[in-house]
Formats: C-alpha cells, structure tokens, sequence
C-alpha cells in the first residue's frame, strides 16, 4: 500500500466543517495578503511532516506518528459530527451530551491539534534556541527530531490535555451574521481577563483558556478550572450569551494571531482579520501594562524571524 506523503497538521474532517455551499474553502494567506479557494486536501499540510528522520527511526516505524494522529482523529471526528448535530437542537444553558471517556479523547484531541501543528514546531524551537539549549539554523530533519523528542519526553502534551479535561467546558452557538473563521493553528489561548491571545506551551493556568471554533456557527470555551469554578454549573452547556458580530470578530483575530499563514473560512470576507494582523507584535492593542513588554516584543521578533525563514 502506498504510504501518505501529504501529512495535514490540520484534519482534513475538522476542514470540512469551514466548506462554503460549493464545497470549497476560503483561505487567506497572511504571508502574500492573497485570497484563494482550495480543498481540505490542499491546505495545512506539508510532505512528510510526521514522518520520523532517518537517523533517529531505529525499529520504528517511519510513520508511527502519522499513523497514532491519524487514529486520534478517527475518534474525534465522529464526537464533534455528533455534537454539532446536537447543539442546533439545544436552548441556552442546556447540557451538550458528551461522555467521561468521549472527554478524555476530546481533550487528547485538542491538546496534540494545539502541539502538532508547523506554528508550535517553529515555536518551540524558537523558545529553546533562545534558552541557548540548541544552535540556530537547524535542517529540517533535526527540526523534526527536536519537535517530536519533545512531544513524546516533555509532558507538555500530557499536561496540556489533563488541565483541558478538568476545565470547564462551553459551548456557544454564533447567530450573529459573520462566521468563525478557523486557521492552520486553530487552537487559541487567551488569558483569564480575555484581552490577551497567549503563544506558549505550558498547560492552561490563571485563568487562561481555550477558544476553539467547532464550526463557522459554534465555538467551545476550555477555562481553567481553579480560576473560573464559580462557571462549573456551565459545564458542557450551552453559553446563554448572545454572540454579536463585535465578539465574532475578536475571536477571528487570535486565529489570525496564531496562524503561521493561513486563515480559513466558509466565505471570501477576510477585511476585519486583514486589518488586525498589523497589529501583532505591537502595543497597538496592549492592555495597560503590557504596552513595551517583554511579551509584545518577543512576538514581534519571533514573527520577524519566521517571515524571514519562509523567504
């Protein structure tokens, strides 16, 4: 059987919940500021990302990462089919059917979407370059090995989706008009007063949680559970907040913050995400405080560098 080579660090089924009524996508390249319609075949995918470097394969099997991501994914598809199925159903503050064990897949699910993707991989090399734990200039093999050593020896995986699992999970249904768009990095974090969008790779902590926009209609909120326990009766409910256009758009924009260069959508609309994408990495937005700070300007060097690696 011939193997994949086409490795998609974004679902191809999770894609397909974006597709417009021609069955296409729209997808905004942050790096080209061009607009095109594609497939879920042709867009978050790179050739042989997963596939495990010759000098570290041993008995391996070359593609047992593939292969583990894609069997995740096979679990995750049919509970996110169903629970999109179930919410156009449900009223405000009405429980969303989600079992013990479909949780722990969910938040497995969640965790390897937020690590498995070509932005946390530029990102953690990027963190441990500068700690001064490895050279500069890696080839994209070594990148490779460094990326997935990582995942299978850090925790951070592990941790990740443990502090998902124990958060408190909501729902909230998009009727105002503009869709959720989602990204090459789909998973974001924002931080527990909601004005910051947060790139790391620790687990959810102070109140930061997950925003994860299911369908162009449908969002789900992870808060940490220690900040945000006086919201445990909200768990797998319905948000009764009426989302407007406003909220929409804020969301769209830490898809656009987290992205490495693609944004996606069910419809060509990208204005309101073009013009917030000149805005990362400056204090245009910064919350009082943050203005000038080590954060702000670590983003900014850190996007500097990636556009000028993807020259």
């Amino acid at each position: 059987m011939t193997e994949p080579k086409l490795h998609h660090y974004v679902p191809q089924f999770y894609l397909k919940h974006f597709l417009d009524v021609k069955k296409q996508l729209w997808v905004y390249d942050k790096g080209t500021d061009k607009v095109f319609k594609t497939t879920p075949g042709n867009i978050a995918a790179e050739k042989q990302f997963y596939r495990l470097p010759d000098f570290v394969v041993g008995e391996n099997d070359p593609l047992s990462i593939e292969k583990n991501l894609s069997r995740l994914e096979a679990k995750a598809s049919g509970i996110i089919a169903r629970i999109i199925s179930e919410v156009a159903t449900l009223a405000p503050m009405e429980k969303v059917t989600v079992s013990d064990e479909e949780r722990i897949v969910l938040s497995e699910f969640l965790a390897t979407q937020h690590f498995r993707t070509l932005e946390l991989r530029d990102l953690m090399l990027y963190l441990i370059e500068d700690a001064g734990l490895i050279e500069d200039e890696l080839d994209s093999e070594k990148k490779k090995a460094v990326h997935f050593g990582i995942l299978s020896d850090s925790g951070f995986l592990e941790e990740f989706a443990e502090s998902i699992n124990k958060a408190i999970w909501i729902f909230a249904n998009n009727n105002s008009g503009t869709p959720f768009i989602t990204s090459d990095h789909p998973i974001c974090v924002k931080s527990s007063n909601s004005k910051r969008w947060l790139k790391g790779i620790g687990a959810l902590n102070d109140g930061s949680y997950i925003v994860f926009p299911i369908s162009p209609t449908l969002i789900l909120y992870c808060k940490e559970f220690n900040f945000w326990s006086n919201l445990q009766n909200f768990d797998l409910k319905i948000s009764p907040v009426t989302l407007t256009s406003g909220m929409v758009h804020h969301e769209n924009c830490g898809q656009a913050f987290m992205a490495s260069r693609f944004l996606i959508s069910c419809n060509s609309d990208f204005q309101e995400v073009r013009d917030f994408i000149p805005s990362i990495g400056t204090d245009t937005y910064a919350p009082e405080g943050f203005a000038d700070s080590e954060e702000v300007k670590r983003t900014a060097f850190f996007n500097s560098k990636r556009r000028g690696s993807a020259k």
